[in-house]
């Protein structure tokens, strides 16, 4: 089936830059007045729009500011003094890190680790591993976002939670949520380095990773 939102293949970002002709197939023909009002009305929503005010203010000094800077800035803004921060249990030193530097700020901190309660596979009836064995304990991001809504946090922050999980917790938490970082183990927790390398060093392993997983593979699909 052929994709109808192809911004990728973008060569002038006309929505942008916006004295550039858009594309044949540029994505903004998709935008419906229906669309385009019911944008706008979640916008003006007060907690939206609040956000966006933060984040606008933000990226005016984007470039010369880190993500460390810029979370504590966005915190600030849209008037958190509560965060929570979902954590890998692989980066729970970093989390030591930005959450000293948050209360320096003077905002009140939470920190969940993945694998509260402990559970292996079996107690949540998941397959056990292709390896054999029950597996180690798995994480537990429903549980990290309940407990920080229980916390009544006012932002939750994500720091290197797992493909999948980072889903389940955004799904259940009350607070918005920002990324701070993404786990990658080969990549140094920098999943871009990968698409960087996608046609040299990482090439081979990609590829490899694209047929065994294509949906139309029946052994994976």
């Amino acid at each position: 089936m052929e994709s109808k939102l192809t911004c990728m293949s973008c060569g002038t970002t006309a929505c942008e830059y916006t004295e550039r002709e858009e594309p044949s197939f540029c994505a903004q023909a998709a935008v419906s007045p229906e669309l385009h009002d019911e944008a706008h009305r979640l916008y003006a929503l007060p907690e939206n729009h609040a956000i966006m005010e933060a984040a606008a203010k933000v990226s005016e000094d984007t470039a010369n500011s880190t993500r460390v800077q810029d979370t504590i800035k966005f915190a600030n803004l849209i008037g958190a003094r509560h965060i929570g921060i979902a954590s890998c249990t692989i980066m729970l030193r970093e989390t030591r890190t930005l959450a000293k530097l948050l209360e320096q700020a003077g905002f009140r901190v939470e920190t969940v680790g993945c694998k509260l309660e402990s559970n292996r596979r079996a107690d949540l009836d998941l397959e056990p591993p292709a390896k054999g064995g029950e597996g180690g304990v798995v994480c537990n991001p429903i549980m990290q976002a309940l407990l920080l809504n229980e916390a009544k946090t006012d932002l939750n922050i994500l720091m290197g939670i797992c493909v999948g999980h980072d889903a389940l917790f955004c799904k259940y938490s009350d607070a918005p949520v920002t990324t701070f970082a993404t786990k990658d183990f080969l990549a140094g927790n920098n999943p871009c380095a990968v698409l960087y390398t996608a046609q040299s060093c990482y090439r081979k392993k990609l590829q490899k990773t694209v047929e065994e997983w294509r949906i139309d593979n029946p052994a994976t699909g």
